[in-house]
């Protein structure tokens, strides 16, 4: 048994806080970057996809059990649930500029496709857990950018 699953709720929380904080400074550092918009949302995706998808085996049990608990603790899930829309706002900021810029789909619902991409790299994590997938995330990243880049 590993050191997160036997870890108190608050240290649990402490911990998940302490590891994710770097990834959603990264993310929103690259969302507010002077780079195109394409070139943003590709390096967003890499931090996100590359923290859920390659991450050491311990952040993927650390996060997996703090969603668990988040079912019946609501600090946990306050905790994990600001982390998240975090990186979904930076998605979706980069997504707006690239929508208004022409380089994105027009039609596209940028909330909802920030939240799509979010969820794929979810489920990167999960399969992080079970020792990988049938896609790694990189194709993944490249397959995301490619649906939203206008003409794609």
């Amino acid at each position: 048994m590993s050191a997160s699953s036997i870890q108190s709720p608050a240290s649990s929380i402490q911990v998940i806080e302490e590891r994710f904080e770097p990834i959603v400074a990264a993310v929103a550092r690259v969302a507010r970057g002077g780079d195109a918009p394409a070139v943003r949302l590709e390096g967003a995706m890499e931090i996100i996809f590359g923290a859920y998808g390659q991450s050491d085996p311990d952040f993927s049990e650390m996060l997996l059990t703090g969603w668990m608990r988040a079912r019946h603790d609501k600090h946990h899930r306050l905790a994990l649930a600001w982390q998240r829309e975090q990186l979904r706002l930076s998605l979706e900021e980069i997504l707006q500029a690239g929508v208004a810029a022409g380089a994105f789909r027009n039609e596209m619902d940028t909330g909802a496709v920030a939240a799509a991409m979010l969820g794929a790299a979810e489920g990167c994590l999960l399969q992080s857990a079970t020792q990988g997938g049938a896609v790694p995330p990189g194709e993944l990243v490249r397959a995301l950018l490619s649906l939203a880049l206008r003409g794609a």
